[in-house]
């Protein structure tokens, strides 16, 4: 006959394994870490069931995994227990989140298209600017009156269109930073205003350029202005001027004059003068241009953003987690239930 472990026979281990599986059946994890613990009361109990030393040192090791298994299933049981219990409030918080990211990338799809649309009043705006002021440069010799409305009104157009382009990028990177703000879940001390002060702060430099450009502007419209109403009532001066612009000789004192009365506008420059600056304003439409057509497809595209993107990819993981989570809530609920 051959020994069990510990030099235990085949009638000791099969008996040890009987009383194992009562303990299993029929004594709770409490007394079975009470009986393991307490010294004494694992004396009494060797000595009560007459175990020799050997059955009490398998015994006891038997016992001892039998309780890590115990401890380990009651750990198992507490866990989905409280997941059976948290789960449908972590359900609502969840599809909440999946909304929210939703609504944060439309919104911000939104008036990403608004601010494309707007941009594209402005390119259109930037390349009537554009082509006023050419045109402007280009009659001065011919007609000063209606060449300096021109390049007035080109002026107006070129700054609303400039005033436009930096407003729609304040507006919409506001937008963008408040959504993003918002769609980190894990944020609870989301402050719009600081958001837009933030954006504010960063574009300091084109709000200044932008002011710049408007005062410039208003400057040089004024003096066309004032230009236009001298050609009415100074024709002389006009003649001289249109001279001037030709590149045929004109007194030291008409030049003078000129260059007095018409100071800052195209009645006032030499021809290389009105070249270069009609050059100047050639590639600056040709930038319009090639931002309005680039504008427009981006539009017709639908004016997607990357950031709008990014939530619904978010969302989108959100979703799948939430359906994995939902099937097993379902699963533990089915075994859990009698």
């Amino acid at each position: 006959m051959t020994s069990g472990p510990r030099g235990l026979s085949p009638e000791s281990v099969s008996f040890l394994k009987e009383v194992i599986e009562t303990f299993q059946n029929s004594v709770s994890r409490e007394m079975l870490h009470v009986l393991l613990s307490d010294h004494e009361a694992w004396e009494r109990f060797v000595a009560e069931a007459t175990l020799s030393r050997e059955e009490a040192e398998a015994l006891r090791e038997g016992l001892n995994e039998l309780q890590r298994t115990m401890d380990l299933e009651a750990e198992e049981q507490h866990v989905r227990e409280r997941f059976l219990h948290k789960f449908p409030q972590l359900k609502v918080e969840l599809e909440e989140s999946i909304r929210k990211l939703h609504e944060l990338a439309d919104e911000v799809d939104r008036v990403h298209r608004n601010c494309t649309i707007a941009n594209v009043v402005a390119g259109s705006t930037g390349v009537v600017s554009g082509l006023l002021s050419i045109l402007g440069l280009g009659l001065a010799p011919v007609t000063a009156g209606a060449s300096l409305a021109l390049l007035a009104t080109g002026m107006g157009l070129g700054a609303a269109a400039t005033v436009t382009q930096v407003s729609t990028s304040i507006v919409e990177d506001s937008s963008e930073s408040s959504a993003k703000a918002q769609a980190d879940l894990t944020s609870t001390d989301f402050d719009k205003g600081q958001v837009v002060a933030k954006v504010l702060y960063d574009h300091i430099p084109q709000i200044y350029s932008l002011t710049d450009k408007c005062f410039r502007a208003l400057k040089n419209i004024a003096r066309n202005i004032h230009a236009i109403k001298l050609a009415k009532v100074k024709p002389r001066l006009v003649v001289n001027a249109r001279r001037l612009m030709t590149a045929l000789r004109v007194s030291g004192q008409g030049g003078r004059q000129v260059q007095k009365a018409f100071g800052g506008t195209a009645l006032a420059m030499t021809r290389g003068a009105r070249i270069m600056g009609a050059a100047t304003a050639g590639l600056s439409l040709a930038k319009d241009v090639v931002n309005l057509v680039k504008d427009s497809e981006h539009l017709k595209k639908g004016a997607k953003t990357e950031s709008a993107e990014d939530m619904r990819r978010r969302a989108r993981e959100l979703e799948s987690k939430l359906e994995k989570l939902t099937e097993i809530y379902e699963r533990l609920k089915e075994s859990a239930t009698p």
